[in-house]
């Protein structure tokens, strides 16, 4: 017996000694990656008068103030990537938005657990077990269970217009509601956001998808929870106890953020760390979004990105005069009695602020900026023919502006210099023009006055010699 025990403990020992190895290169290898990631630029720090913000570890990372939607702090910002479980507040948002969180039931059905493979989060749900909807969404945002995501998505997904499966309605309605808060690089395959290569996001789109969540208060109150216990159901006798896994969220964690009030995490080989962070500093409603990121650097990136946007930025009230410049330069018309806020960099006036108009979900937007950068935006009226005529003026007046600044100062004279030049050049060149053809014009004259002396000799010649024949004849 001690033999045996020895053996297997011998045999132990070798495998750890293989693996430390193994472990140790791997662990080098995302170190590296970190580090070339951290080494990318951050875009944001390229605009005239911004802020500069921290370098990140993750390839892309996002801060936005949740009510004007303005991009504080940006990387890569609509770079594509993985989301993994950053997936379930999409899922989560859709469910409470179609569903009622008391008095909806979630039935699992088999499917919503045998797609589970070794390895995924789950709480242990079995096929015909009944739950709350609250209680699932709890599974969702605390515990990232998979097979409730899933069955969230079936039950939700029956409720929605359109053909197919709860569960592909479900899926449909994800990206059309992606695509109604602002998604551009966005195709959501699943609810859950295990590794499916058509199911990517970008860092942007999930801080506008994330900013929605600031509307749900009971959407905050999960995923501010510590810890939840869903009770016995109709097929399992024992309680179901599960923990918050954001650790700027708990009280005791060396990662806590005291501005922090909601988010989610994600994980996957493919997708690296992803992490969404909510926080609230009464001021500001920020959104931090970090994709891709290797290595224990997220949580730290994090605090440091959102310390930059509460530090460096402050919301406004737009000032009554800056609205009617406005809609005089932009020949729009704003109708809202709510205030309109802007964010911008401390210190920063509102006199700098430029103005452009678009649409947004077929509805006409003035949207208000800063070194081109859009910080606070209005629903608004916009009459089209006056701005396409302004369009027009603004284009002749921008050539005329060019002329001007060529006529100006010594750009003049040099400008001068060069015209008379060439105009000399011009003049040279059409002086021998002239000239050669002049010559060309002589010489071919005279050479037709020559060739018709001898045409009329030769026929004077030949006029001779028929008379002296005519005579010889008679």
């Amino acid at each position: 017996m001690k033999r045996k025990l020895t053996k297997i403990l011998a045999g132990l020992l070798c495998m750890a000694a293989v693996m430390m190895p193994m472990a140790g290169a791997k662990a080098a290898d995302v170190e590296e990656e970190a580090k070339q990631s951290y080494e990318l630029p951050v875009q944001s720090n390229e605009i005239k008068d911004w802020p500069e913000g921290p370098a990140v570890y993750g390839k892309s990372a996002i801060v936005i103030d949740a009510d004007t939607k303005a991009v504080l702090y940006a990387k890569n910002i609509d770079d594509e990537h993985y989301p993994a479980s950053i997936t379930k507040v999409m899922t989560a948002l859709l469910a409470v938005e179609n569903g009622n969180l008391d008095t909806d039931k979630v039935v699992f059905s088999q499917e919503s657990v045998d797609f589970l493979e070794p390895g995924d989060a789950y709480i242990g749900m079995r096929p015909g077990e009944e739950i709350s909807l609250k209680d699932a969404l709890y599974g969702i945002l605390l515990a990232s269970a998979n097979e409730v995501s899933y069955a969230v998505a079936e039950n939700i997904g029956n409720k929605l217009p359109g053909t197919g499966t709860g569960y592909e309605k479900f899926v449909a309605a994800m990206n059309e509601r992606a695509k109604e808060l602002g998604a551009t690089h966005t195709h959501f395959a699943n609810p859950h956001g295990l590794q499916d290569e058509n199911h990517y996001t970008s860092a942007h789109d999930m801080a506008l998808i994330s900013a929605e969540v600031f509307a749900h208060p009971e959407l905050l109150e999960i995923m501010q929870t510590y810890e939840y216990t869903i009770g016995p159901t109709n097929l399992e006798t024992e309680s179901r106890t599960f923990q918050q896994r954001h650790e700027m969220l708990i009280s005791w964690d060396p990662h806590y953020y005291e501005y922090c009030v909601g988010g989610k995490t994600g994980y996957t080989d493919e997708a690296g760390n992803t992490l969404i962070t909510l926080a609230d500093n009464g001021k500001m409603h920020l959104v931090c979004v970090e994709m891709e990121t290797r290595g224990q650097h997220i949580y730290d990136d994090t605090r440091s990105i959102l310390d930059y946007g509460f530090n460096q930025f402050e919301r406004q009230e737009v000032e009554s005069k800056v609205l009617e410049r406005a809609e005089e330069e932009a020949h729009a018309s704003v109708n809202v009695t709510e205030p309109v806020y802007v964010t911008l960099p401390s210190g920063a006036s509102q006199e700098d602020l430029e103005f452009e108009t678009g649409e947004e979900n077929g509805a006409s937007m003035l949207y208000l900026t800063y070194q081109g950068q859009t910080v606070g935006s209005v629903p608004a009226q916009i009459d089209e023919k006056a701005a396409q005529q302004a369009e027009k003026g603004e284009k002749a007046a921008s050539v005329l502006d060019k002329v001007r600044g060529v006529f100006s100062g010594k750009r003049w004279m040099i400008v001068a210099a060069a015209v008379a030049a060439v105009l000399v050049v011009i003049i040279v060149v059409l002086v021998v023009f002239r000239r050669r053809r002049r010559r060309s014009f002589l010489r071919t004259t005279r050479r037709q006055k020559k060739m018709e002396r001898q045409r009329r000799r030769r026929m004077r010649k030949a006029a001779r010699r028929s008379r002296r024949r005519g005579r010889k004849r008679w």
